[in-house]
Formats: C-alpha cells, sequence, structure tokens
C-alpha cells in the first residue's frame, strides 16, 4: 500500500453506504497499490473482480484510470491487469473474467499511478466467481492501518515529498521499532511491510512480532527494496485471547526534519480475520524515554529476535520508548555545518513533541570516527544541541552516553577517543539538566570482543548493561570482571557475624530496653518492632527483619514469658524486660563483621586478628558519607587482615572510605607484621602516604572526605590515584616493591593507626591496572557512592 485512502468522503445513492476517497491526496508513488489475498475456492475455475461505486469526487472533472490485477501468491507474477477510468456517475466497474486455479492463492490489486494519480471515491472491492453474484473470500481480513496515532513508539507522521522519497510517502518517518499492539483471538494475521532496501542483514534487520511479550523467532521476512506481506501464525489455543506485538523493523536513515532517504523495513499496516475479536491496544499517555544516537543506539546486532536494542530491553522493563536512533547517522547530518544553537532548534523541537521523560543522547561517534566534524567542533555542536533542547523545553532532562569501547579505536585529527568522551562528558558541567550515562566503562577495551558482535556495536549482552543503566540499575561494571584480581570485599557482598552487637536504639515513647546477646551468623541491621503491645508471656507480638526487610521477614512472632526471642536464622536472642511494651515501640541494632568475604573466588577472606572478635568493625546499612551505601564502620580498635599470602610487586591497591577526622594518624591499609608489606596512611590533614619500611612517598590530598584511592605498587613507578586523578608524589614515586605476605582494612598492627570511619570496598590485583580498568573503577565509585 502507497496510497491514502480517506474514510467517509461520500455515500452512494441510497444513502445507506459510505464511500471512501481513494489516493485523496495525489502523492501515491508510481505502481502503488492496495492488495488483499484469496483462495481460489475449489471448483471454481475463473473470476471477476468489482469495484461499487466509482466516481469522481466532488469538484474533479477527470482523473487518470486506475488498474484492477490479479497476481500470483507471491506477489511477483501478474495473471490479469485491467484498466478503468472514473466518470461522473456512480458505477459499478468489473473487470471480465480471469481464469485462475482452483485451490490457489491469489492476490487482488488495486493501483493508483499507473499513468498518473488516480483520485476516486468508491465502495467494496469484491471478489466472485464468474457464475455468481455473490463476492467469497476464504479469509476474509480486516485491514489496521499502522497510523502515528495508534503506532506505539512511533516519532509522528512525517510527509516528504515524492520527489525526494519515493517508496511510500506515508511511511516514511521514521519508525525505528515502532509497533502496533493487538488484543486478539486471531490464530494468523498478515503484516504488510514497506522496505527501502534491496537486502537485509539475517535476523538483525528483520522486524519482530511478539505473542504476549515473548518473540516469534525467526522474525518476519519481508521481501527488500518492495511493499510485500508477510504472514505470521499466532500460536494459542483455540479462540484464545493474546497480546500480539508487531513491530518495524530497525532502520538504517537520517531523522526528521533533513530526511532524504529512510531505509529500513516500515510496517504499514496489519491484516487480521475478519471473524476473529480484535482490538487496537491504543497508546498510553506516558511519557516516554527517546533515545537519540546512531547503529549502537539503534540495535539491528542481535543473536535473537527481539533482543537487539536497548528499545526492546526498556520496553520490557515497562518503560514506554521512542527511538530516534538511525544506523549511520551523524549530529553533522541533521544540523548541517553551521555551528550555532538555531541550526540545532529543528532536531530539538521533533525530539521534543514526544513530550519524553528524558533524552538519551548517544550521537556523534560517528562524526568522530568519520571526521564529519573536526573533534573540537563536534564538541561545540554538541554542546549547542543541549542548549537548544533546554530552550525549547527547559523541564526535560537529557542524559549523555558515552560511545561505548570498540576492539579499534583508531585516533582522528590528533584526538584519541578517549580524550573525545572525556570532552563528551564535560558538556554536563554546569547544566543542571544534564545527566551522564559512561557507557565507555561498562566493558573494557580489553572485554570489546566479548561484548560486541562485530567488534563495533553492543552485542545482547552489551546491550543488556547499557539499557540497565539507563533504566536505573546499579553500575553495569564490576571488579569482579579485572582479570587480574586477587581479593575483593564490599559490604554489599557475604559479611561473617560476630558476637559483637552494637548499641540499640529504641524508638516510641519511653520504650522498655532490650538486651542482645549470641553471636550473629552474619553482619546485618536488625529492625524489631512490637506488633501487639503487652508484656511478655501475654498478648504481646513482635516482628523483625534484616538490612531494611531485604533479607527476611517474620512477623506476629509471640514474646514468651521468659522474654527471650531468638531471631531466627541470625543467631541472635533479643531478651525483653518484664514491663509493658506498646505497639509504638521499636528498636535497632548492628551486628558486627567477624569475617570479610572475598568476591572474587579466590578465597583470600578477611578476619578479624586470632579469631577476636572484639576487633570485629560495625556493619553500617547506610553511611552518609557514601550516598546510603552500606558500609563497614572502622573504629581506631577494630580491624580485618588476611595472611598466607605471598604477592610479588607490582601489584595494585584500591579502596573507596574515608576518615571521619585526622586528630590522630590513620590507617586504610596496613601490615599485619613487620615486614607484612606497606602501610596506607593519612598522617596530617592533607597528607597521606604508602609506606612500606624501606620507602614513603606522600600525596596531597584530604582524607576526611570521601574518596575512591588506587595505590600502585611499581619501584620507580609507583602511583597514588585519588579519585581518577594520579596525584604529584614526595620526594619521589618509588617504592621498594616489598613482597605482600600480610594485609590488614582499618589499622596498621605495628604502630596501630586505627581508621575511625566507612569502607565501602577494597580489593587487590596483581600486576598494574590498564588505565581503562582505572577508569572503570572511579566511574563506578562515582556512580555508585555518589563521589566527586
Amino acid at each position: 500500500m502507497a496510497f491514502r485512502v480517506k474514510p467517509l468522503s461520500g455515500a452512494d445513492a441510497n444513502n445507506l453506504r459510505s464511500l471512501v476517497h481513494v489516493n485523496y491526496d495525489e502523492t501515491s508513488p508510481a505502481g502503488s497499490y492496495r492488495e488483499r489475498p484469496f483462495t481460489c475456492p475449489d471448483g471454481v475455475t475463473a473470476i471477476v473482480i468489482e469495484l461499487e461505486n466509482v466516481q469522481l469526487a466532488g469538484g474533479d472533472s477527470s482523473t487518470e484510470p486506475f488498474l484492477l490485477q490479479v497476481l500470483d501468491a507471491s506477489g511477483i507474477t501478474q495473471v490479469s491487469s485491467q484498466s478503468f477510468t472514473p466518470g461522473s456517475a456512480a458505477a459499478l466497474v468489473a473487470t471480465s473474467p480471469i481464469a485462475l486455479t482452483a485451490g490457489a492463492e491469489y492476490r487482488v490489486r488495486l493501483v493508483c499511478n499507473s499513468t498518473g494519480q488516480s483520485s476516486f471515491l468508491c465502495g467494496r472491492l469484491r471478489v466472485r466467481p464468474v457464475s455468481a453474484t455473490v463476492e467469497f473470500w476464504l479469509k476474509p481480513f480486516t485491514r489496521l492501518d499502522a497510523d502515528p496515532t495508534v503506532l506505539h513508539g512511533n516519532m509522528g507522521p512525517a510527509y516528504p515529498t515524492v520527489a525526494t522519497y519515493a517508496k511510500d510517502p506515508r511511511f516514511a518517518s521514521h519508525t525505528q521499532l515502532a509497533y502496533l499492539e493487538l488484543s486478539t483471538t486471531a490464530a494468523e494475521i498478515y503484516a504488510q511491510y514497506c522496505n527501502t532496501i534491496a537486502s537485509v542483514s539475517g535476523n538483525r534487520g528483520q522486524p519482530s512480532v511478539f505473542i504476549d511479550q515473548r518473540p516469534l523467532d525467526p522474525p518476519l521476512q519481508p521481501a527488500g527494496n518492495t511493499t510485500s506481506y508477510v504472514r505470521a501464525a499466532l500460536p494459542s489455543q483455540p479462540l484464545a485471547r493474546k497480546n500480539v506485538r508487531v513491530f518495524s523493523g530497525p532502520q538504517m536513515s537520517p531523522v526528521y526534519p533533513n530526511m532524504t532517504d529512510n531505509h529500513g523495513s516500515h510496517l504499514c499496516a496489519v491484516y487480521v480475520p475478519s471473524g476473529d475479536d480484535t482490538e487496537v491496544v491504543p497508546v498510553p499517555a506516558r511519557r516516554p524515554v527517546v533515545p537519540y544516537g546512531d547503529s549502537k543506539t539503534a540495535g539491528f546486532w542481535s543473536l535473537s529476535a527481539g533482543r537487539d536494542s536497548i528499545t526492546f530491553l526498556l520496553r520490557d522493563r515497562g518503560i514506554p520508548v521512542v527511538s530516534f536512533a538511525a544506523g549511520g547517522w551523524t549530529l553533522h547530518a541533521e544540523t548541517g555545518s553551521t555551528l550555532s544553537v538555531d541550526a540545532c532548534l529543528p532536531l530539538a523541537r521533533k525530539l521534543v513533541e514526544c513530550l519524553p521523560s528524558k533524552i538519551i543522547v548517544g550521537i556523534g561517534r560517528n562524526d568522530f570516527n568519520s571526521s564529519k566534524f573536526a573533534p573540537s567542533d563536534l564538541i561545540t555542536q554538541l554542546n549547542n544541541w543541549l542548549l537548544a533542547i533546554h530552550q525549547v523545553a527547559p523541564s526535560i532532562t537529557v542524559e549523555l552516553l558515552t560511545w561505548t569501547r570498540e576492539v579499534t579505536e583508531t585516533d582522528r585529527g590528533g584526538v584519541s577517543w578517549a580524550a573525545m568522551r572525556a570532552s563528551f562528558l564535560g558538556l554536563a558541567t554546569g547544566k543542571p539538566w544534564v545527566g551522564v550515562l559512561d557507557a565507555a566503562r561498562y566493558w573494557t577495551q580489553a572485554e570489546a570482543g566479548a561484548f560486541t558482535s562485530d567488534s563495533v556495536h553492543p552485542n545482547d549482552r552489551g546491550q543488556e548493561l547499557v539499557s540497565s543503566a539507563i533504566a536505573g540499575d546499579e553500575f553495569p561494571w564490576t571488579p569482579k570482571r579485572l582479570s587480574s584480581l586477587f581479593a575483593y570485599y564490599s559490604a554489599e557482598g557475604r559479611l561473617g557475624g560476630s558476637s559483637l552487637i552494637g548499641a540499640v536504639t529504641a524508638y516510641g515513647t519511653s520504650p522498655p530496653s532490650i538486651t542482645v546477646s549470641g553471636a550473629a551468623v552474619m553482619a546485618c541491621r536488625v529492625r524489631v518492632e512490637v506488633n501487639t503491645g503487652g508484656t511478655p508471656g501475654g498478648a504481646m507480638k513482635i516482628s523483625y527483619s534484616f538490612n531494611a526487610g531485604r533479607q527476611r521477614i517474620r512477623q506476629n512472632v509471640a514474646v514468651p514469658s521468659n522474654g527471650v526471642v531468638e531471631l531466627a536464622p541470625l543467631g541472635v536472642s533479643v531478651t525483653f524486660s518484664s514491663a509493658t511494651y506498646n505497639n509504638l515501640h521499636a528498636y535497632e541494632f548492628n551486628t558486627c563483621v567477624a569475617q570479610w568475604y572475598d568476591l572474587s573466588g579466590n578465597g583470600n577472606h578477611m578476619v578479624v586478628p586470632a579469631g577476636n572478635n572484639a576487633y570485629s568493625p560495625e556493619f553500617n546499612l547506610s553511611s552518609s558519607a557514601f550516598g546510603k551505601r552500606p558500609a563497614l564502620a572502622f573504629t581506631p580498635t577494630r580491624r580485618l587482615r588476611l595472611t598466607g599470602i605471598s604477592l610479588a610487586a607490582p601489584y595494585t591497591l584500591f579502596l573507596v572510605g574515608r576518615c571521619a577526622s585526622q586528630a590522630s594518624v590513620r590507617a586504610f591499609f596496613g601490615r599485619t607484621e613487620v615486614g607484612s608489606g606497606l602501610v596506607f596512611y593519612a598522617n596530617t590533614p592533607t597528607l597521606v602516604a604508602i609506606n612500606d619500611e624501606a620507602s614513603q612517598i606522600n600525596a596531597t590530598v584530604n582524607a576526611t572526605l570521601p574518596h575512591c584511592y588506587i595505590l600502585e605498587v611499581n619501584g620507580a613507578s609507583s602511583k597514588i590515584i585519588v579519585d581518577g586523578v594520579s596525584l604529584p608524589l614526595t620526594p619521589n614515586s618509588t617504592l621498594s616493591n616489598k613482597t605482600l605476605t600480610g594485609l590488614s582494612i582499618g589499622s596498621d598492627a605495628i604502630e596501630n593507626w586505627g581508621l575511625d570511619s566507612d569502607v565501602m570496598e577494597a580489593g587487590v590485583c596483581s600486576g598494574v591496572l590498564s588505565q581503562d580498568e582505572i577508569d572503570a573503577i572511579v566511574a563506578r565509585a562515582r556512580h555508585r557512592y555518589r563521589l566527586p
């Protein structure tokens, strides 16, 4: 289908049947048509095609002829073609008999631009046997147009001129992965596509059909560079209602307003059996996320149908998406070479028309890699575009999505990819409406082969990381992916409990006291609430939970007469006094950490010295200094240690933490015995140092602020890196490269320099980390712990 039809445009002579206006805007490309499939019944060898009430539209004195055609099931071989010219009086137009084969499938076609634009009114189109007077359709279908008003995720209509876009002007709007959603009992449908490229690349370039949120695989296979109909069987129980989504394919095209061509598989319509119960699901009135970028954002590099982009993956989470991403696209193609906010306003207005909740900006990679802009000009134009969005819609937020890592990244114009990514992220500075999604840190360049399909484009696994970050999940990269990881500890990982219990905090009016005893099997925060007031042994009942209810909740636990309630399976007991408790009383306390489990899988667990629980740091569920994340709260007398190891230099330590004060020397890392390694400590309010007994290096930093520290023990090339910045060192950068045979966190066992605040995580790696890996550690810390 290429021409457009306006319904309710007239009536027959008896005013009993409404007429439609075919090709009313006279913009149909040459050869455009509407088409219906049918099966010739057994015993029928000739048919007639009839079109009733054909007449010129009001005000027209003449029009060009139209064609009624029959083609075979493939739509390639023409069986019959007959021409008709509408007149001023309504007439029944009928073909001469057309010989067919009984039982075979055919297509009947109405063509409105064979020798010129044909525009007219008409009623029903029907097919009948030559010997009969009633029409037949063994499979009567109802056409559901993929109109922008009902096409989910569609950017809206756009009608360029036929000279500019000769394939199908009605669907020249960018419909990247848009879909028509149906609730239907049908067992089959036909999807009509206008495909504007001669070939597609397997599943990656094909549209999908989803049945009850699950894709049919393999996807649909529309013919290339033409309009075609594709059948999809919908497996289900007979007459069972199902949710069906029929998608446009991924597209490689420019985006409105500067459109030149629109490559891809565009959904035109869906045909459903007329006898089935079918409803079109309306587009919800929810503000969508709008990704704008190139092929990395658009997708089509999937191994399976329906998993090829952040669009699908965000929709899986219930997030509406209107995708403005297009394969091969550039910002330069939208804005031209003029570096100004005005040049960016048309694109900004078009994106804002979707009323997005936020716009994801992933554009620029092709501009840089293909030198569409000079590097500095690209950053300038991206900044202009951000300002244009804010000018058009000040309330809309924008998130900058950096270009994901590729196997090969060649400098352009003397500028590295890393420098461009840093400049790209720098665009958020001073713009409170702009956020950052540092996708270049979701995998390192060394990992690019595992997270891309072709060394460039994210594969299914890579797209899952990107989409999870857009959706607001945890930072997609984890230190557990470091190939050189020797040990890794996180306050949100496994924490072995202790017999040491933190102070009890009571809530409510004059709450009676409770006592806690026993050895906890895990470190956590415990909350105990009185559900039913009373005294032990009476009607009194309590509930309790661990870690804000995320691990275990027990409710309506009766309190026995002795007042002792075991908090299973924690291993501690709470004793209530004989006083009267009411249902406004609640209590919270932390258990402490006797073992900090190594998450690297190497079994290098941190434990309290000599098994003495008095050294156990307290678990802190919500550290106010680190974005309300769980932490281990150290005091100068509490520490954990790792012994029985031998790690030769060079090696790297990292830690996220801070000192509460620097009234005394505070050690983050320390020795377990003389000669076991090094101590990393804050010596003064502005100085941190690494000392390995034979040498020392110093750097200036305020350790009372939260930081991500990375320490490289590498002889004369040793480093202290704070929040991604390698600090100047005094008196030099040389350490003696002593083998690490023991390591403490929270204290140095020789000097007894104890820490007095929170540690979020720590790790040990053999060798020296790549800059990629350092950047990933720091980016994750910034995202996770709200570091500067």
